[in-house]
C-alpha cells in the first residue's frame, strides 16, 4: 500500500508546476511547524538551520507520546523512537550531501534534548538509550569524516569540549563521547592540551565509586592523548605513576610478560592483589597473572596453590580457562600419584567446609565415588540434585533415586496454586515415569485428581501426561 501511494506522489509531482507546489509547501509551513523546520533544512548555503529548532521538535515529540500523563509507556516507546529516527536520517542525508551546517544541527539538537530523551518514559526495551547513542555514532562518523572542513571540524572541537565542561549527559557513560570526540578532532598541540587541562579539572565527588570511574576514565583519556603527542617511555612512566587504574595495571603487566620480566608480572599482580581488596573480579585477574608466571617458570608449589584457589572460585568468573574441569586437571597433574587419594580427601573436606556443593559433587564425579554421590543425595533430595546427577548414580541407586524422586514430586504438587506449576509438575512426572517410577507416577496422578476442592487447572494438565 505504502509502495501504491508513493508512486501516486511520484506521478502528482510529475504533473505539478512549480506555482502549485511552492503555494502547498508555503500553506503546510504556516500550519506546521514542524514541516517548516524540516522543509527548512534543505536551505544549507542559504541561512544556517539552528539546533534549537531540532531540539524544540524533540521536546514536541515527548509530549505528543507522553500522552496526558506526561510519560512514554513501554509500547509507546519504540513508536518514539522511530519518529526520532527519521529526524536522524535528515543528519545522514546532509552527510551524504555535505551539508554540514544541517547535519551539525540536527545532532546539536538531538543532544540538547539527550537528558529529556533519557528521562521522557519507561526504557525497559531500550528505546530511549538507543535514540542517544544512534545519535553519538553520527557525531563520530560525522568527526571522522575526511571531507569535513577545516571551519566545521573547529566549530565541533569547541562545541564538544564545551559540552563537557558543562556535564552535559552527566551521569551517563554518553558523556564521554564529548572528550572521545574532542579527541578525534584534536589535531594540533594547543587543542590536545586544552583536553588535557579539561581531564585535570575533573575532581573526586561524594559517591566513591562513580569518582573512581571517573578518575580512571580520565587517565585513559589522558594516556590516548600522550600516544599523539608523547614518547612510549613518557606513556609507560604515566601509567606507572597511575598503576592504581586497572586497565593501566593490565596494559603493563602485559607489557611485562612480553619482554619475559617474570619478576615484574609477580610484582605488578601481588601489588594489584593487596590494592584492590575489595573488588574480587580485579583480585582474580591480579592472581590469574600470578598462575600464569607460576606455570610458565614451572613452580610447582605456587602453581598448585593458586589452581587449587581457582579450583574453588575461579569458575563463578565464567573464564573457561579457570573451570573446574582445567583446575582439577591442573591439580591433578601436578600431585604425586600416590599422594593422590589423600589430597583428594582434603579437597573434599575444604568443599564441605566451604559449603560448595558444585565442587564436592564435581569431586564425587570425577572420582567415581558415587556411593558418598548417592549419600550426599539421601541428605539433599532435590529435584534439581537428582536431575543433574550422573547416569552411574540413577542406574545403581534406580529404586532409592525413584523413592526419594517420588517424594519431591509430591512435596513440589503440594505447593503447586496455578497453571503454570501444574504444568512444571507434569513435567517432573514425566522425568519420574523415564526413572523407571511409572507405577509411583500413576499414584502421584491419582493423589492429585483427588484432591479437594477440586482443581480443574490441574486435572486438565494431568490429563496431558
Amino acid at each position: 500500500m505504502a509502495n501504491k501511494k508513493m508512486d501516486k506522489v511520484e506521478l502528482l509531482l510529475s504533473k505539478l508546476d512549480k506555482g502549485k507546489l511552492s503555494d502547498f509547501i508555503r500553506k503546510e509551513c504556516i500550519n506546521d511547524g514542524r514541516f517548516q523546520d524540516r522543509f527548512l533544512a534543505l536551505g544549507a548555503g542559504v541561512f544556517k538551520p539552528t539546533p534549537a529548532s531540532y531540539t524544540s521538535h524533540i521536546e514536541d515529540l515527548i509530549e505528543d507520546f507522553g500522552g496526558r500523563h506526561g510519560y512514554i509507556e513501554y509500547h509507546a516507546a519504540f513508536e518514539f523512537n522511530r519518529a526520532v529516527t527519521r529526524i536522524l536520517d535528515e543528519a545522514d542525508d546532509a552527510m551524504k550531501n555535505h551539508q554540514w551546517d544541517v547535519a551539525v544541527a540536527v545532532l546539536t539538537g538531538i543532544t540538547d534534548a539527550g537528558n529529556d530523551i533519557l528521562n521522557s518514559g519507561d526504557d525497559s526495551a531500550g528505546e530511549l538509550g538507543a535514540i542517544v547513542d544512534d545519535c553519538f555514532e553520527r557525531w563520530h562518523e560525522l568527526c571522522s569524516n575526511k571531507s569535513l572542513p577545516e571551519n566545521i571540524k573547529a566549530d565541533i572541537f569547541e562545541l564538544s569540549l564545551n559540552r563537557f565542561k558543562k556535564k552535559n549527559l552527566k551521569g551517563w557513560n554518553w558523556w564521554w563521547n564529548w572528550i572521545e570526540m574532542s579527541i578525534l578532532l584534536a589535531d594540533t598541540p594547543d587543542k590536545q592540551n586544552r583536553i588535557v587541562e579539561t581531564l585535570d579539572a575533573i575532581k573526586p565527588d561524594e559517591d566513591e565509586w562513580s569518582a573512581r570511574h571517573d578518575t580512571h576514565t580520565a587517565q585513559k583519556y589522558k594516556l590516548e592523548i600522550m600516544s599523539k603527542q608523547g614518547t612510549p617511555k613518557e606513556q609507560r612512566r604515566f601509567m606507572y605513576n597511575n598503576v592504581d587504574n586497572p586497565d593501566f595495571r593490565k596494559k603493563l603487566l602485559q607489557m611485562a610478560w612480553d619482554e619475559a620480566d617474570y619478576d615484574e608480572v609477580l610484582r605488578l599482580a601481588k601489588e594489584g592483589i593487596a590494592h584492590d581488596t575489595e573488588w574480587a573480579g580485579l583480585v582474580s585477574d591480579w592472581r590469574k597473572w600470578e598462575y600464569q608466571v607460576y606455570c610458565h617458570i614451572r613452580d610447582k608449589d605456587n602453581t598448585l596453590r593458586l589452581a587449587k584457589h581457582f579450583f574453588f572460585n575461579g569458575s563463578r568468573w565464567r573464564d573457561r580457562e579457570l573451570s573446574l574441569e582445567n583446575m582439577y586437571a591442573k591439580i591433578k597433574t601436578l600431585v604425586p600419584l600416590n599422594q593422590w587419594s589423600n589430597y583428594v580427601e582434603t579437597l573434599i573436606s575444604e568443599s564441605v567446609c566451604k559449603r560448595d556443593n558444585e565442587c564436592l559433587l564435581f569431586i564425587y564425579t570425577q572420582e567415581k565415588m558415587w556411593e558418598r554421590y548417592m549419600e550426599y543425595l539421601r541428605k539433599n533430595p532435590s529435584i534439581y540434585q537428582i536431575d543433574g546427577s550422573p547416569q552411574e548414580v540413577k542406574k545403581l541407586y534406580r529404586n532409592e533415586i525413584i523413592q526419594l524422586y517420588s517424594t519431591s514430586v509430591r512435596n513440589f504438587f503440594q505447593s503447586a496454586s496455578d497453571r503454570n506449576s501444574y504444568r512444571e509438575g507434569v513435567c517432573l512426572l514425566r522425568n519420574l515415569i523415564k526413572y523407571g517410577g511409572r507405577p509411583e507416577a500413576d499414584k502421584i496422578i491419582i493423589e492429585q485428581k483427588s484432591r479437594t476442592p477440586r482443581r480443574p487447572a490441574l486435572i486438565d494438565e494431568l490429563s496431558k501426561l
